[in-house]
């Protein structure tokens, strides 16, 4: 995948007797576009007595197309589903429909208005990657926009049953080839099934060919037959394949890998420990996933940095295609959509006023001609203002009402957690207090108070502190400015200007300081003179506190590997040795979410969809090279390699 990350959508031809892709030339559905839905793809599969008797079950769709096969999963799972019972979709799409045209498609069946309303109300803007979607009701859809043969190989998810729908293997035969069905049956869950209204010999051939049984039968209306297709166990797997783990699906590389844990059901406890924005948002995406959640945290809910009292909400703009680019992008667009579903249940925690990022230099003004070019945004979501970037979405968020929001109906313990036994099936958390907790999984999410736990004890975390002032009295801002430093509207009146950096000392605590203040006037003024000269230093409110932060400003995100193992199994990476490795040993039921930086608002709710994807077995929200980029092994691995380099000089 080359170029920016935008996107086309399809365009439809109205016209016609029915929906018709002027691409492919090629109609979405005609006539009883439902009824062939439900005999081909929900009883080719044998949805109905397979989703009364999953409390998780995953649909895997090639071809999202006008959204029917969705809808009618959707509205067909409600009806029988069991109590607590998930459902996952996953839908690649190269050509979606404008959300206009997904509404029009969507009038022939009011029978679905309700879900469809879901799907439009969340329906992601054209940008390549996977968009997660929450349908209410414990069903969650993936959208993953771009060529699925691009996309299915970055993919991680364990899916029972596909729907095989794209245009006609005469009309897009790049959607029906052999590495396709090589990449459905790697995705595929044990006893998945696959569905298809054609009976092509190629289809037939590269099903089978991928280690699907082949089965024809009656098609629907004027077609006669259509193919249902069953994947076959591997030899001498019985028993060890219904446990098989997110880690036996992947394609990452050995030193990353996913969790090699059994997914959690729902209702499986998960403990998390830290109270701040990476520990409330790991508590909301637990609960989408069906899960139930304690916090663990001595202070309570935001009172570290994501106590704040305003934070700016906006994209990091990489130029180019690598992962650190798409995962930004990914978190920016998740976080906007989280956001929107909290204030969709009476929330109150965002002004979406827009950011202005103001080109201070001639440096600055050529990067941000570069980062319209490279269309990393679609146009609406990034405009030009003379030699600035607006960002109309974007906007300052109240971080303590964000924090409790995402926490709303998680378990919270007031205590600090100072030791982790994990076993296989479980683990322990044993508290200051005297009390042990046990849980299904856990996530240390308390920043860099991460390194008091001996299993995260070789993760380079920097603490650094950032004071930010708030002025109650300073003259209103209409939007928030960002240029390094920044300055907006506070939630309740006045202005927030931040933030200062400077590094921590072991032990060392951060302190408000005149001096800061002033630093933070002075770098105001850079850009906003005439509002920076009414800012009085001795009227500032000021706070401080410690962001964690990675050598990479990445996060750590994912299962704890178990260093010990690793010094033995990757030893031969410092002699540059290349052989096959066998995966990472992980430490079980153990995951990491710190290392934020300044940008946890932003990026958190990202990160925990993905650490519950890999506990429940869910599809991956992110492509596979981010979920390796964001890998808590990553700095452990590079210092291997990395001794081959300094043997060399």
């Amino acid at each position: 995948m080359t170029g920016g990350r935008k996107i086309e959508f399809a365009t439809v031809d109205w016209e016609a007797g029915a929906p018709r892709s002027i691409f492919f030339d090629d109609i979405y559905f005609s006539g009883d576009g439902a009824g062939e839905t439900r005999h081909v793809f929900l009883d080719g599969n044998d949805l109905e007595a397979r989703f009364a008797g999953a409390p998780r079950f995953t649909v895997g769709e090639v071809g999202f197309g006008s959204g029917l096969n969705v809808l009618s999963a959707l509205s067909l799972w409600r009806r029988v589903r069991p109590a607590n019972a998930r459902l996952e979709i996953l839908s690649f799409e190269k050509f979606p429909l404008h959300p206009d045209d997904f509404r029009r498609a969507a009038l022939a069946w009011p029978q679905f208005a309700e879900d469809c309303a879901a799907v439009a109300g969340g329906y992601p803007p054209p940008i390549r990657g996977f968009h997660r979607l929450d349908l209410g009701g414990g069903a969650n859809l993936t959208l993953a926009f771009g060529d699925a043969g691009d996309l299915l190989p970055l993919a991680e998810a364990r899916v029972d049953a596909w729907f095989l729908d794209g245009f006609a293997p005469a009309k897009n035969p790049d959607l029906w080839t052999a590495a396709i069905f090589a990449e459905i049956a790697r995705l595929s869950a044990p006893g998945a099934t696959a569905a298809t209204f054609t009976v092509a010999g190629a289809v037939r051939r590269g099903l089978a060919g991928a280690g699907f049984t082949i089965e024809k039968c009656a098609g629907y209306g004027r077609k006669r037959e259509m193919l249902r297709a069953f994947l076959r166990p591997s030899p001498g797997s019985a028993g060890e394949e219904k446990r098989k783990s997110h880690s036996q699906m992947s394609r990452r590389a050995p030193w990353h890998p996913a969790s090699q844990d059994a997914p959690l059901a729902p209702g499986a406890h998960v403990a998390i420990i830290g109270g701040g924005v990476a520990g409330a948002a790991t508590a909301n995406a637990a609960a989408l996933a069906g899960l139930n959640a304690t916090i663990i945290d001595p202070a309570g809910i935001a009172q570290g940095a994501s106590g704040n009292p305003a934070g700016l909400l906006m994209p990091r703009l990489d130029i180019g295609a690598g992962a650190p680019s798409r995962f930004f992008i990914a978190a920016y667009l998740h976080a906007l959509g989280t956001i929107a579903r909290l204030e969709a249940r009476g929330a109150r925690l965002f002004n979406p006023c827009g950011v202005l990022a103001p080109a201070l230099t001639g440096e600055d003004a050529q990067w941000a001609e570069k980062a319209l070019a490279a269309e990393l945004l679609p146009s609406n979501y990034i405009e030009a203002r003379g030699s600035a970037l607006f960002f109309p979405q974007a906007g300052v968020v109240d971080p303590p009402a964000f924090c409790a929001a995402l926490a709303e109906g998680a378990a919270l313990v007031r205590a600090r957690a100072v030791r982790i036994e994990t076993r296989a099936e479980s683990a322990l958390i044993r508290l200051d207090d005297g009390r042990a907790l046990e849980a299904g999984a856990v996530v240390i999410a308390n920043g860099a108070q991460a390194l008091n736990f001996v299993q995260a004890r070789t993760l380079p975390l920097t603490r650094i502190a950032g004071q930010i002032d708030r002025f109650a009295d300073a003259p209103g801002l209409a939007l928030a400015h960002a240029f390094g430093p920044y300055a907006a509207p506070a939630p309740d009146g006045g202005a927030v200007i931040g933030a200062t950096y400077a590094a921590l000392a072991a032990g060392e605590a951060p302190r408000p300081s005149l001096d800061a203040t002033r630093a933070n006037i002075a770098a105001v003024a850079r850009a906003l003179p005439d509002f920076a000269a009414v800012l009085e230093p001795l009227r500032a409110a000021p706070r401080a506190s410690v962001r964690c932060q990675t050598p990479d400003r990445l996060p750590l995100v994912g299962p704890a590997p178990d260093f010990d193992a690793y010094g033995a199994q990757f030893d031969d990476l410092r002699f540059g040795k290349a052989r096959e490795y066998a995966q990472g040993r992980l430490v079980p039921r153990l995951y990491f979410l710190t290392g934020l930086g300044s940008r946890g608002l932003v990026t958190a709710p990202l990160c925990a969809a993905m650490i519950v994807a890999e506990m429940t077995g869910a599809p991956a929200p992110v492509e596979r090279p981010v979920a390796e980029a964001l890998h808590p092994a990553r700095f452990f691995v590079r210092d291997l390699k990395r001794a081959v380099a300094r043997r060399v000089k």
